[in-house]
Protein backbone atom coordinates (compact mmCIF):
# COMPACT_ATOMS: atom_id res chain seq x y z
CA UNK A 1 0.00 0.00 0.00
CA UNK A 2 0.87 3.43 -0.75
CA UNK A 3 1.76 6.12 1.76
CA UNK A 4 -0.53 8.66 2.21
CA UNK A 5 0.08 12.27 3.09
CA UNK A 6 -1.68 15.03 4.52
CA UNK A 7 -2.26 17.94 2.15
CA UNK A 8 -4.18 20.93 3.23
CA UNK A 9 -7.01 22.12 0.86
CA UNK A 10 -6.76 26.15 -0.01
CA UNK A 11 -9.25 27.85 -2.19
CA UNK A 12 -7.96 30.50 -4.51
CA UNK A 13 -10.57 33.38 -2.14
CA UNK A 14 -9.35 33.66 0.79
CA UNK A 15 -12.53 34.57 2.71
CA UNK A 16 -13.06 30.83 3.58
CA UNK A 17 -12.48 30.28 6.88
CA UNK A 18 -10.95 27.50 9.18
CA UNK A 19 -8.17 24.93 7.51
CA UNK A 20 -9.16 21.69 5.70
CA UNK A 21 -7.21 18.47 5.62
CA UNK A 22 -7.06 15.31 3.17
CA UNK A 23 -4.95 12.82 3.34
CA UNK A 24 -3.64 11.31 -0.20
CA UNK A 25 -1.37 9.31 -2.20
CA UNK A 26 1.05 11.48 -4.30
CA UNK A 27 3.01 10.54 -7.34
CA UNK A 28 5.39 12.37 -9.37
CA UNK A 29 5.56 12.54 -13.18
CA UNK A 30 8.96 13.22 -15.17
CA UNK A 31 9.07 16.02 -17.38
CA UNK A 32 12.41 16.68 -18.47
CA UNK A 33 14.54 17.92 -15.29
CA UNK A 34 11.65 18.43 -13.18
CA UNK A 35 9.51 16.13 -10.82
CA UNK A 36 6.30 17.67 -9.96
CA UNK A 37 3.68 15.89 -7.49
CA UNK A 38 0.43 15.27 -8.17
CA UNK A 39 -2.74 14.07 -6.04
CA UNK A 40 -6.47 13.49 -6.74
CA UNK A 41 -9.26 15.36 -5.19
CA UNK A 42 -12.77 14.82 -6.38
CA UNK A 43 -12.05 13.13 -9.19
CA UNK A 44 -9.70 15.79 -10.65
CA UNK A 45 -5.76 15.94 -11.16
CA UNK A 46 -4.52 18.57 -8.43
CA UNK A 47 -0.62 19.81 -8.04
CA UNK A 48 0.96 19.59 -4.92
CA UNK A 49 2.95 22.49 -3.60
CA UNK A 50 4.75 22.89 -0.39
CA UNK A 51 5.18 26.04 1.45
CA UNK A 52 8.95 25.11 2.27
CA UNK A 53 10.07 25.05 -0.65
CA UNK A 54 9.87 23.73 -4.87
CA UNK A 55 8.62 20.63 -5.29
CA UNK A 56 9.27 20.26 -9.00
CA UNK A 57 13.35 19.92 -8.02
CA UNK A 58 14.55 16.60 -7.03
CA UNK A 59 17.65 17.73 -5.75
CA UNK A 60 16.65 19.82 -3.60
CA UNK A 61 13.50 18.64 -1.99
CA UNK A 62 13.79 16.37 1.17
CA UNK A 63 10.97 14.77 3.35
CA UNK A 64 10.30 17.84 5.92
CA UNK A 65 8.33 19.23 2.62
CA UNK A 66 5.43 17.06 3.39
CA UNK A 67 4.74 19.20 6.43
CA UNK A 68 3.39 21.68 4.58
CA UNK A 69 1.89 19.98 1.11
CA UNK A 70 -1.07 21.79 -0.39
CA UNK A 71 -3.40 22.19 -3.29
CA UNK A 72 -5.58 25.13 -4.76
CA UNK A 73 -9.07 24.05 -5.61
Amino acid sequence: MKKKYEIELRTKDSCVPGKLFIKRVIWGEVFGNFNPFFCRYSGKRYLVKSDCGDLSDPFRRDESYAKSFFIEI
